[in-house]
């Protein structure tokens, strides 16, 4: 998880700059993240993060990749995990993870519709990883 984390704190970095291969893949970001969290992860709250990241993905669609990218929903989804934390339906470093993507406006790794892209590209694959590991558990963290 060291490596996720280098780029969080690498301000010069946004999402786009992160290829498929670094996360999608086996034994990469997205599935190491779910093997660590998906016990602590409940799949309603995952679902309705992702149905507003798909949302989204329709809104910007015609937009060219180095297009800014600031859309109000998008802000809007760090209180609604801060919430889901603070009930314990996604654990702390979930949260801090998916705040420090999104970010305030001026600090994040979602600046272009590029990014959002990338970042649509990233939690494709956590979803898919946490119903592989939620199917392998018994649906452990269903709802």
């Amino acid at each position: 998880m060291d490596d996720i984390q280098e780029f969080l704190n690498d301000k010069s970095k946004t999402f786009k700059d992160i290829s498929i291969t670094q996360f999608a893949p086996p034994g990469k970001w997205a599935e190491r993240l779910v093997k660590e969290l998906h016990k602590d992860i409940k799949t309603t709250q995952l679902r309705k993060v992702f149905t507003t990241i798909k949302s989204l993905e329709v809104k910007v669609k015609g937009n060219k990749p180095e297009d800014n990218f600031d859309e109000p929903e998008l802000f809007m989804l760090v209180p609604h995990l801060a919430y889901a934390k603070g009930r314990k339906f996604i654990p702390g470093r979930f949260y801090d993870i998916m705040k420090a993507i999104i970010g305030d406006g001026e600090n994040g790794k979602i600046k272009t519709a590029g990014d959002f892209r990338r970042f649509v590209d990233f939690m494709t694959a956590i979803i898919a990883y946490h119903k592989e590991f939620s199917a392998e558990k018994g649906g452990a963290s269903h709802d």
